[in-house]
């Protein structure tokens, strides 16, 4: 039976201050913060790469993704000008159609099997354990643990991303505490980051990213 293609609803323009991706363009996709926005108009600060600013294609088509409560949203967008080659300056793009709202939930929170260690608390000789994630967003994860972790507990939770991405260790608390089965991981723990810094959420969010854009593929039929 062939998946069901996601619903898609409209949804409103990202705001200023909110994070956007760029998908679509060269060495993309991108992560930036909309800096002014008036009506199919947004101002968009550079992406960065090593602390400098990257210089993005004008004209060219691409994919602009954002979350509304969690919710993935985006749009067809252009970028129509921007900075001069060689200074630093803001982007506009113009979206070239309605936002679309996505209303599937694993399209937020993303199925991927990853490998974890984590220890309880912050003692640095607290013993590290082994889990795997049965899915991952930026605000959380779901384990899968061959022990209970009580509710309330903090974490500090290496995810193996792999890739670009690479590894990241963030903290965390577990929000519930499932047993579902017997075998080797039976306990099923959510888990909810704390604030991750702007380098380590920019990472996390591409990764989530490209993942939900694999999925709208395999959806699709088109792999």
């Amino acid at each position: 039976m062939t998946p069901a293609a996601p619903t898609l609803v409209t949804a409103p323009l990202p705001g200023r201050g909110e994070r956007v991706v760029l998908d679509g363009l060269p060495g993309g996709p991108w992560t930036t913060v909309v800096e002014r926005e008036g009506g199919d108009v947004l101002e968009l600060a550079p992406p960065r790469l090593g602390g400098r600013p990257v210089p993005l294609p004008l004209h060219r088509a691409f994919t602009l993704a954002w979350t509304v409560r969690e919710v993935p949203c985006e749009a067809d967008a252009q970028l129509v000008s921007g900075p001069r080659p060689g200074e630093e300056g803001r982007y506009e793009a113009r979206t070239l159609g309605p936002a679309r709202r996505m209303q599937r939930r694993g399209a937020v929170r993303v199925p991927v099997n990853l490998i974890v260690h984590y220890r309880l608390g912050d003692a640095a000789d607290a013993a590290v354990i082994g889990a795997i994630t049965e899915n991952l967003s930026s605000g959380g994860t779901l384990l899968r643990l061959s022990e209970p972790i009580e509710a309330g507990s903090r974490l500090e939770v290496t995810v193996h991303c792999g890739g670009q991405a690479g590894d990241l260790t963030v903290a965390a608390v577990a929000v519930r505490c499932d047993r579902l089965e017997s075998g080797d991981r039976p306990w099923r723990i959510a888990l909810a980051f704390d604030e991750l810094a702007p380098a380590e959420e920019d990472r996390l969010v591409r990764f989530v990213f490209e993942r939900q854009r694999e999925l709208r593929r395999r959806d699709a039929g088109l792999v």
